[in-house]
């Protein structure tokens, strides 16, 4: 497989990795009949998963950018 197919695949793990990060992110926050503590605790599990996404995100974007810059 060339490195293009590798790449390809590669953004879509990180599409399907972010879709399930953010719904998990989506459902913490919104989750909060329970009570205070949990939707604290909720509230920092959810920015936690978002600052992991964007983490992912600009580091894949980096990555895509230099390959293409190589080329």
């Amino acid at each position: 497989m060339s490195g293009s197919g590798f790449l390809i695949l590669g953004v879509a793990a990180l599409a399907a990795y972010m879709g399930i990060s953010w719904e998990r992110a989506r459902r913490a926050i919104f989750d909060v009949r329970v009570g205070r503590q949990r939707v604290s605790n909720l509230r920092q599990a959810a920015v936690r998963e978002r600052l992991h996404a964007i983490l992912i995100v600009s580091a894949s974007l980096l990555v895509i950018y230099l390959i293409a810059r190589h080329r």
